[in-house]
């Protein structure tokens, strides 16, 4: 059985983890000194796939909080509670928080054997699951400029509102990736750091690789690369343990189908494929949407037409049978407010109503149709067409 311990009390913590090394059926995954916060938990119970957790119950709040996350997101997870007094007080709590046993010093070696009995056959009886792995979503532009990394780093944001998410936006164009750009951020880590350490990687390792934005980790594609070559199977790894860590993971690709675009795309749930409407995307797009018919990737790739305007030379229809694959989404023309977010490094009041819409409908919920322009703007702005096909 695999185990995670929660125990800030650092002599009950001690106890524990002595008592555990004499029962080589009990592997400890992790031993936490203090109560996580629940982004951190999921992310270390999804990676660690424990059998039992074993929380300190001596901070009533904490561990309440800790059981009920449980209890949401993995309830067939079984829980023991430790404590350094078993008064009634104790019993009451450990019983309301529905814990499976209650532990306590002195732990004696007998009665904790008969413990690790009766969670062991609880196990047999019943399957411990920690949710579906990850989702992982390919963004891949027709040509260099079409607007997919900034869609990309939009919807990724868009997932972090949707509660009980983890998202993860990863820059595998090693040499024109520009999610740090977008962001306003660098780090001293990047894709090929992750790389060098992908038969490593542990929560605290892949902590230092990532960078925060907010709800959103962000894997960068770091300098341009000029001297190291990265293939495909290095990608896998990377991409193996994101989905074990969070629940969505956006990747945004190259315009090339290179070794590493190749590698993400074979592991994707989705591929995006980003055009714009001008004749020279849209020929591009046809000869890749061409290429993923060769690879047998056509039923997961979707065409999404950025920058649409009421004015260009060909209607929705004429842009599918351009390139040979139906629009999946349309987003419009908003070159000043998307230049202001990059620079504020944040996402887009624009195209908001548009991402909103388009996540929705990548995760199977109705959406509701973006609101239209006022009479009077129309004579302000450009209106761009929206569609879902």
């Amino acid at each position: 059985m695999r185990a995670i311990l929660i125990c800030p009390n650092p002599e009950l913590r001690a106890t524990f983890e002595n008592i555990v090394s004499l029962h080589p059926q009990l592997k400890l995954a992790k031993s936490l000194d203090q109560y996580p916060e629940a982004g951190s938990f999921r992310r270390i119970v999804r990676l660690c796939a424990p059998d039992v957790v074993f929380v300190s119950v001596e901070d009533s709040e904490a561990a309440e909080r800790i059981t009920h996350q449980l209890d949401t997101e993995f309830p067939s997870l079984q829980r023991v509670a430790l404590s350094a007094s078993e008064d009634p007080a104790t019993l009451r709590l450990a019983l309301q928080l529905r814990m499976a046993e209650l532990v306590s010093p002195p732990i004696d070696d007998y009665n904790f054997s008969r413990i690790l009995k009766r969670l062991h056959d609880h196990l047999e009886r019943h399957t411990t699951t920690f949710g579906d792995p990850g989702r992982i979503f390919a963004f891949m532009p027709v040509k260099g400029g079409v607007g997919a990394s900034t869609i990309a780093a939009n919807t990724s944001l868009a997932f972090t509102e949707m509660e009980g998410s983890s998202v993860l936006l990863a820059d595998f164009d090693i040499y024109s990736g520009i999610t740090g750009f977008m962001f306003k951020t660098e780090h001293d880590y990047s894709l090929t750091d992750a790389i060098k350490r992908n038969k490593e990687l542990d929560d605290e390792t892949w902590q230092r690789l990532i960078r925060k934005a907010g709800k959103l980790d962000l894997l960068l594609s770091g300098a341009p690369m000029i001297d190291e070559v990265l293939t495909g199977t290095q990608i896998v790894p990377i991409l193996d343990f994101a989905r074990r860590t969070y629940s969505m993971i956006c990747a945004d690709i190259s315009d090339s189908f290179d070794e590493r675009s190749l590698a993400v795309m074979r592991e994707a749930d989705k591929i995006f494929l980003v055009t714009t409407p001008d004749l020279a995307s849209l020929r591009l797009a046809r000869l890749k949407a061409f290429c993923m018919r060769k690879l047998e990737w056509e039923d997961k790739t979707r065409l999404i037409v950025n920058r649409v305007t009421r004015r260009m030379e060909l209607s929705i229809e004429q842009i599918e049978e351009t390139v040979g694959l139906p629009v999946y989404a349309t987003f419009p023309c908003s070159y000043a407010d998307v230049t202001r977010a990059t620079r504020n490094g944040e996402a887009s009041p624009k195209l908001a109503p548009y991402v909103k819409a388009f996540v929705e409908k990548v995760l199977d919920k109705k959406a509701p149709e973006p609101k239209r322009p006022r009479f009077i703007e129309r004579f302000a702005v450009v209106p761009a067409r929206y569609e879902f096909r």
